[in-house]
Parts: C-alpha cells; structure tokens; sequence
C-alpha cells in the first residue's frame, strides 16, 4: 500500500504561498503598477522568511541537530537544504518577471537606464553629480591582512555604504528615466579606490537571522522595556543567513566571503533583479496619471449597522455593531474611543496593543483619556516582531500621558485584540467590549480583512474583564464561557465545538464549520 502523505512542511508551505504572491507579479491580466507591488511584496516577504523562518531552523541546527520536525520528520538541516534549492528555483523566476514588467514600465515612459546608454553629455552630468552628493557620503574600508572584515548590517547593500542619499537618480536630460544609486556607485568605484586596479566589482547584501528570543535573555538588571531595546540593537549583529550579489565574482572571492560570513556556498545566491525591490514604488508614482496602469481604487463603505451624525456608545448600548474590514470603515470604533475619553461615566478604557500605525489615533485617544482622569490600563506588546521599537516609543508616550502600561506574560506573546470600556450608569455597572481579529490599525483595516466587533453584552464584558484581571497579574485564563481564551481555553474549545457539529451532522440535523486562519 502506497503511504499518503497528509501533510506538506510548514516552511515549504510558507514558499508556496510566496510563489503565488509571485505569480500575481507574472500575471499578463493584473494592471502593471500593481505587479510591481506583488514584486516587491514577494522580495519583502521573503527577506522576513529568512530573518525569521531560516533563522529559526539555523538556531535550532546548532542546539538540537536530531530533533525532527513532527509533521514530515525533517531536521532543521533538511529543512534548509530543502529550502535553499527551492528558493533558488523561485529566484530565476522573480529576477524574469522583474525584467518582464520593466520593460512594459519603460513603455509607459519610466524606466530605469544603465550606464552604457547614456550619452556622453549624461555621464558627464552623473560623474559631476557622484562627486558632489555622494562620494562625500561613502565610507570606504579595504579588507587585507591588517584591515579586518567589517561588520555588514542586515540587508545593507554594498558598496552602498550609507542612506544619505535618494536611492533613484533622475536623468535630467530624460524625462522619466531614472538610475539607481547603487548602479552609479558601482559603476565608479575606480574614483573611490584610487590606487587599484578593480578587477571584478558586485553589489552584494547579507541578510541575518532576527529570530531572537527575548525572554531567555531576559536581564534582571532592566527594566523590560530597556531590555527589549537592547534585544533590538542585538539582533542587528546575529549571524548571516543569506548573501546576495549582482554580479558574478572569482570563486576565490566568494570562497572568503563565505569564509568569513559563516555561510555555505547554496546560501549565496546570484541575483539580476535589484536586492531591494523598495524603490518600485516610487516608479509607481511616476505613473499615477495613469490609472489604467492600477487597481480600480476602492475605500471602506460606512457600516448600514450605524447612524452616521450619532454618538456611537448609545448605539452600542441598543444594539450589537459588527464591522467588516477592509470593505468597511474603522472610524466607528475610533469614534467609540473618543468619545469614551470624554465621556463622564467611563470610568476606564483597558486595551491589548500588538502592531499600531505611524500616527496612531487609537494611542490619541487613550491619551485623551487618560489627560481626562480615566483610569487607562493598556499592554503592549514589545514582542511584536519588527515593531519593537515602535512599541517601545509608543509604551512611552503611554506613560508620559498618565496610562498604565504592562508588558504581556512571560514566554507568551499577546496577540489577543481585545478593548474593555467601563461605565458607572445610575449606580450599575456597565460594560462595553470590542473583540476584533485585526491589530487596531487604522493604516491595514484599509487594507485586510478583518472583523470588529462592539457590544454591550454584561457577561461577555465581564470575561473581558477577567482578562484584563489576570493579564495585570501576569496570569491566563483558565476557564472561560463566551471568550475563546489562548492558552487554556481556545484549542479545546474549538475541538469541542467542531465535534458538537459533527454530531449534530450524524444525527441528520444542519451543521456547519466555518474557519478563518492566519499563518
């Protein structure tokens, strides 16, 4: 009997998630601005997979060579080596439909130019403009038996050695052409390295792992905030995962870069595409008069579950309020906020904080709150991968605003999206609760779809409030009613409710299993 395998490894999974991120760059159909978002989607995405995914299965190479991964009984190097040659595969295939869109980007009139076809007039006006605005700006080292390797930061690109200047360079003499500030840099190396005979010469960009564990380095001699903020800076010198370069060199030379980054020759990988894929957004919006070129722009509707030009509070207190993100609008709930930081019957506001925008609205209105002397009880999250130091400043700004600001437990991380607004009405106790799957972020409840719900529900308000109870103790639920609680009280639910509907399908009766799930 052939063996039927259930199951596909997570991280192989992972890519074949990314490769259709990667099929919408290649697909003819799609308008051709937006294929450059899928490009640089698909390069963003996978620069994370291997700061995080590859980093992780790397640390756990070194520390636990035999242990298998329980669904396909792959090591941690297996994993890798697996990995690596597919992304490989993958790595042709996004360098061609780079090509593919940027010839049709040149034929809508942007586009960017190489040095070959420039006149001598341009190249001229160039050499003028790397002279003055950015060899001043280079930092040059030379790597021999007295000059040690330098450090190279995590998807730094070099010789690009700074971000002081703008990274596309506009020809002037052509309307819409563009170079990049790595192409002209490479280009001149022989000014810089005056006294040498270049060779061979390649842009190259070393990615690190960023998986990091916080709490198994917790120092007890910080604060947790100040010891997350030295995670941050530590992260930035672990251990390379990828090198990437532009250009093929002499096998001696990769030898030592090798050599010295600590990487084997499959994690080097030879790239025709830019290493960062950033810039093609600001092709884009050389394009933008051209709408046909995009998506047809789509905004958030208003709600038909609430009266426009009323306060939201009384609404929720008639009514359940359910909003579907992104199709509409989260100012309801920014609303609701608001005015629970003016309103004198709200006696506190308790919220998790995971991920926020720039410019949070969310934050001003707890400050809001808390100037108007609400008790204002808030957990941020500071584990929230690569927005630690957003989390970080804004926890601050928390603080300095007269809010009561925890960290999250211990060895777990708070994803729960969860706001308590409690209100003295007459004597009696009222609760108003928002349960939400989508980070209070005005910026992607544009963009993902989530749903929010607002009620005034006095048991559910009371299990929010229980907890808020043990989150302020440092504690889990462990036995809930209405709210599906992680650690100790989702998993088991949701068997319980999947086997309560297929006994209601066995019994002849209606059942129905609906699962939304993220990665």
């Amino acid at each position: 009997m052939n063996e039927v395998i259930c199951y596909q490894n997570r991280e192989l999974s992972w890519l074949k998630f990314n490769e259709r991120v990667l099929e919408e760059a290649e697909d003819q159909s799609i308008p051709l601005c937006e294929r450059l978002s899928f490009l640089s989607i698909y390069q963003s995405n996978l620069d994370e997979f291997f700061m995080v995914r590859i980093g992780s299965l790397h640390d756990m190479m070194l520390l636990k060579e035999e242990e298998r991964e329980n669904k396909t009984n792959m090591t941690a190097r297996e994993q890798i080596a697996a990995l690596l040659q597919r992304i490989h595969v993958l790595a042709d295939r996004r360098d061609q439909a780079y090509e593919d869109v940027m010839v049709q980007v040149a034929e809508q009139g942007s586009r960017l130019i190489r040095f070959a076809s420039l006149s001598e007039e341009e190249a001229k006006y160039l050499e003028r403009y790397f002279v003055g605005e950015i060899q001043p700006l280079l930092s040059t080292i030379i790597v021999g038996r007295k000059q040690p390797f330098p450090f190279l930061r995590n998807r730094g690109i070099y010789a690009v050695g700074s971000d002081a200047f703008e990274r596309l360079i506009a020809i002037p003499s052509r309307p819409g052409s563009f170079m990049l500030a790595e192409d002209l840099i490479l280009h001149f190396l022989p000014k810089v390295f005056k006294k040498y005979r270049i060779i061979e010469k390649s842009l190259i960009r070393v990615t690190r792992n960023a998986d990091i564990d916080a709490d198994s380095i917790y120092d007890e001699d910080l604060n947790y905030r100040d010891h997350m903020a030295e995670v941050v800076k530590l992260r930035r010198k672990l251990c390379p995962v990828r090198l990437e370069m532009t250009r093929e060199l002499n096998g001696r030379i990769i030898e030592r870069l090798c050599q010295v980054l600590g990487l084997k020759e499959e994690q080097v990988f030879l790239t025709g595409a830019p290493m960062d894929l950033s810039f093609l957004s600001q092709i884009q919006d050389s394009l933008r008069r051209k709408p046909e070129l995009f998506f047809r722009k789509r905004v958030p509707q208003r709600s038909a579950m609430i009266r426009y030009g009323e306060p939201v509070i009384p609404q929720i207190l008639e009514k359940d309020i359910l909003l579907s993100y992104p199709y509409e609008s989260i100012k309801p709930f920014l609303s609701m906020l608001h005015e629970a930081a003016f309103d004198p019957k709200v006696v506190s506001i308790r919220m998790t904080l995971y991920r926020l925008a720039k410019d949070s609205k969310v934050v001003e209105a707890l400050v809001e709150a808390a100037e108007n002397g609400k008790q204002v009880d808030v957990l941020v999250e500071l584990k929230a991968r690569f927005d630690e130091e957003n989390n970080i400043e804004w926890s601050r700004r928390l603080e300095d605003a007269g809010c009561h600001v925890i960290y999250g437990l211990d060895g777990l991380k708070v994803h729960s999206k969860l706001c308590l607004i409690t209100r003295k009405e007459e004597g009696r106790i009222e609760y108003i609760t928002q349960i939400g799957t989508g980070n209070y972020n005005e910026k992607t409840a544009r963009l993902y779809t989530d749903l929010s719900l607002m009620t005034a529900n006095p048991k559910i308000g009371r299990e929010a409030a229980q907890v808020f109870q043990a989150l302020s103790l440092g504690d889990v639920v462990e036995k809930t009613e209405h709210l599906l609680v992680a650690p100790r009280c989702l998993q088991n639910r949701i068997l319980e409710m999947i086997d309560e509907e297929i006994r209601e399908a066995k019994e002849g009766r209606e059942a129905y299993i609906g699962v939304k799930k993220r990665a």
